[in-house]
């Protein structure tokens, strides 16, 4: 989850099924919404100019479907930045097990995590 500040702009995308009465798997639409911190410590103007830039990001996704070489264009270049910034060569995520609960005496639960130190941090 992001840390949201006053003065964060932003633009979400949210998926929506295809089909509400399939197995979940048909993701084929997005919804996007642009967003401003509730009291945004900045003047009205600059208010509206980085609103105009969250609602150009929004309208990127229809302009790449209207405009294919455009859209390939900016293909290149995020794989690009996405390489060059090292976004995609992160170690895959390793779920851990939960917490095995050990012991229970009265209102004190004792919990395993698994943990090397064994409760003497």
């Amino acid at each position: 989850m992001i840390d949201m500040e006053e003065n964060d702009f932003g633009v979400i995308l949210r998926p929506t099924k295809v089909d509400e009465e399939d197995d979940g798997s048909s993701w084929g639409s997005v919804e996007v919404a642009v967003f401003s911190g509730r009291m945004p410590d900045i003047d009205d103007e600059a208010h509206a100019q980085y609103m105009f830039l969250a609602y150009k990001m929004a309208a990127m996704l229809e302009f790449c479907e209207d405009n294919p070489d455009f859209d390939d264009m900016l293909t290149e270049h995020t794989s690009a930045l996405v390489e060059e910034l090292g976004l995609l060569t992160e170690e895959p995520y390793e779920i851990k097990p939960k917490a095995k609960v050990t012991s229970k005496i009265g209102n004190v639960i004792t919990l395993d995590f698994d943990t090397v130190c064994e409760g003497e941090g």
